[in-house]
């Protein structure tokens, strides 16, 4: 991989943790679950809109309109997701929720492998092994606090 690579993931892992750090905040002084949902979506946007006219200004000015009609959809579905993943964290624990919410990915990488074809290497299998452990521990564990609070 390329520095700009590193640089890209690192940047994405900070902002995801920034996105719990607020997340965990705005459930500490009970704010309201769609307000904090529709500040994160709204200064995403922002953000998005602004480093893309930045950095590729002619390409965002070409988008065909087919492309901004399906993106509607979408980030629509994830402002909601996100909202209803705040309203979920007062019925359960952080911890487990981010983790789901991190191995949500796993959906699409399966997508990915059916649908695209996309060939595995072992790397990529050994990782894709480690998020069906970690979904069972995380199955486990809930378990054992289920037991413990019978």
């Amino acid at each position: 991989m390329t520095l700009i690579a590193y640089g890209l993931m690192a940047a994405g892992l900070i902002c995801f943790a920034s996105m719990g750090i607020t997340h965990k905040l705005g459930d500490r002084v009970q704010a309201q679950p769609l307000g904090i949902a529709i500040i994160a979506m709204t200064t995403a946007a922002m953000v998005s809109l602004a480093l893309s006219t930045i950095l590729q200004g002619d390409a965002i000015r070409s988008i065909p309109l087919t492309i901004i009609l399906l993106a509607l959809p979408f980030g629509a579905s994830a402002g909601i997701g996100l909202w209803v993943f705040q309203r979920g964290l007062r019925h359960g624990h952080i911890a487990t929720s981010w983790l789901l919410v991190n191995l949500s990915s796993g959906v699409p990488t399966v997508l990915s492998i059916m649908v695209y074809r996309e060939h595995l290497t072992v790397r990529k299998m050994l990782v894709f092994c480690l998020v069906i452990v970690s979904l069972l521990l995380l199955w486990w564990d809930r378990r054992g606090q289920a037991k413990e609070n019978s």
